[in-house]
Parts: structure tokens; sequence; C-alpha cells
């Protein structure tokens, strides 16, 4: 056995005081693939968050903050990243993805919930709550994957020129560039946690870049996707919100734009300055939008 490094240390004592400052609490739950890693706290109507490519439940320890006294918050690992299961043999599609969703929701005893998801984790969001209606009280997607009719972003351009995307890093000098291509105004991250990180991502490069390929379909010079949300989405009958970061070099912020025009009634909220991660970057911000988007609702409802 390894014997475990001191920057690994100071790494899972920073995520357990951060986790702990949020009111949330670690877990794990079996389904048919393998053990599923989620954190969970708070109260009230569960929402389900469903982090990004490369990512994990972490992502949404700071945004939490300011959620737990308004919802129970559970944040997962999606397979193949995180704590949770890894099988470099299966497919990590967004229809797999959904599926492993569903298997999770229905170990947990979920009947109905709020979904949001970034990136890679709106892209599954918004097929599941598509796919299960019935299930989703409100849907939130945060810089959303999956938009087909939408430009070409820095990343994008990238993959179709043949280069390996920011998002696939090896070294810690490459994972570098990602926090500066991800972020706008990079928020603080002490070096050991970017250490532990950019380690961990050289460690599941292979596995990532499977799932990265399984996920980005290209052909004929073109990204499309096996499932995209202005397709699935369209005339979707659930309150949705959609949040982007206007600086976003990830995922072009035009998506957003069109992808609302397809969602009836869906509100959609640009973000001055802010990156592909906005629940990082302005937390406090981003949670306050969906706060009061729930509270609008509340007084539709009772009006």
């Amino acid at each position: 056995m390894k014997p475990t490094s001191f920057t690994s240390i100071l790494f899972r004592l920073g995520a357990f005081a951060e986790r702990k400052i949020s009111g949330l609490n670690f877990r794990t739950i079996d389904i048919e693939e393998g053990g599923i890693s989620y954190l969970q706290g708070g109260s009230g109507t569960p929402l389900i968050l469903l982090h990004g490519f490369g990512a994990d439940k972490d992502n949404w320890v700071r945004l939490a903050r300011y959620l737990t006294r308004h919802f129970q918050i559970i944040a997962l690992d999606l397979p193949g990243f995180g704590e949770s299961f890894k099988n470099p043999g299966l497919d990590y599609d967004v229809q797999s993805q959904v599926q492993h969703l569903n298997s999770f929701v229905n170990a947990i005893g979920l009947k109905q919930f709020h979904l949001a998801g970034n990136s890679m984790g709106g892209y599954i969001a918004g097929n599941y709550a598509a796919t299960y209606p019935e299930k989703t009280i409100s849907l939130w997607l945060l810089n959303t994957l999956g938009v087909q009719d939408s430009p070409n972003s820095e990343m994008f351009e990238q993959i179709l020129r043949n280069e390996l995307p920011v998002i696939l890093t090896k070294r810690r000098e490459d994972y570098e560039v990602l926090l500066d291509h991800v972020f706008h105004k990079r928020p603080f991250i002490p070096g050991f946690a970017v250490s532990e990180l950019s380690k961990s991502a050289k460690e599941n490069f292979s596995l990532h870049h499977k799932i990265f390929k399984d996920i980005h379909k290209i052909k004929d010079g073109n990204i499309e996707f096996s499932s995209p949300l202005d397709t699935r989405l369209k005339g979707f009958p659930k309150p949705t919100l959609i949040t982007w970061g206007e600086k976003d070099r990830i995922l072009h912020p035009r998506a957003g734009i069109n992808l609302s025009r397809k969602i009836t009634g869906s509100k959609l909220k640009l973000m001055d300055n802010i990156g592909h991660l906005p629940m990082i970057e302005s937390p406090k911000m981003t949670a306050n939008q969906f706060i009061s988007f729930e509270s609008s609702l509340q007084q539709e409802l009772h009006s």
C-alpha cells in the first residue's frame, strides 16, 4: 500500500472542513453496477446536483452552503468520476448515465425532486428530466453541454483541430491551464488541492478519455450529441432555469440563449464576468438565482 502523502492529507482535511461548513455528510449506496458516493444535507424538497466532466460532487459544496436552509441537497459522483464506480467496459453516453442516475434515485427512495446539472451534468439532467418528467419538479441547467444549435466554443475548436481538449489533463501544468479556462476570475484554490486534483486527473486519464469520446460524437467535422437538449427539451413542460456565465470558454454562451428559446416558459440568467463554473466562481449569487426562481414558482402556485 502506498503511503499517504502530506498533500493528500491536507486535501482530505480541506474537503471535510468545507463539507462540514456547508452541512453536508458523505454517504455511499450500491446500485447494480457498483457503488455511488454522494453528499447529503439540509432539509426540504430534495435538490439533486450533477457535476460536469472531470469533476466530482465537491464542485457543489460552496454553492450548497447557501441552499441547505431551503432544500435537501444531494450531490453525487456520477459513474466514472470521483469515488463512484469506474468500469472501462461500460458505456458512459448520456442515456446510460440517465439510467444509472435513475437506479441511484430509486436506491435512496426519492419520488420527486428538483434536478440540476453543470456542463456534462446538465446534459444528463436535461435528458433525465425529459425521460422522467413525473419525477422532476423543476430543472436547473448551468452552462450545460448538449446543445446542438450552438457556435463552437474555444474548446470545441480545439477538438475539431484534433487537439487534446483542455479538460483532459495529464500534468500539473495542464491542470493550471484548465483552471484558467473554466474560470473567468479564478477563486482561491490552495496549491495542495491543485496538486491532488491534477494527480487524480492523470490517474483517470484513460477512462476519462473514453468517457469524453462516448459523450462527444465527432462526425463530418462537427461535434454531435446522441440526445441533444434542444431536441429532447423542446416544449418541456416543467419549470426550467438556465444559468450561464457569459465568459464561458468551454461551452459557448450562445447555447444558453438558443436553448431557452426551445423550452417553453424557461428563464435564462446570463452572468457577467463569470466562466464555466458559476457555482464555484460565484456561489452565493448562483444559489440566489435558484432560490428566487423557486420562490417565484411557489408564489405563482398560491396566487
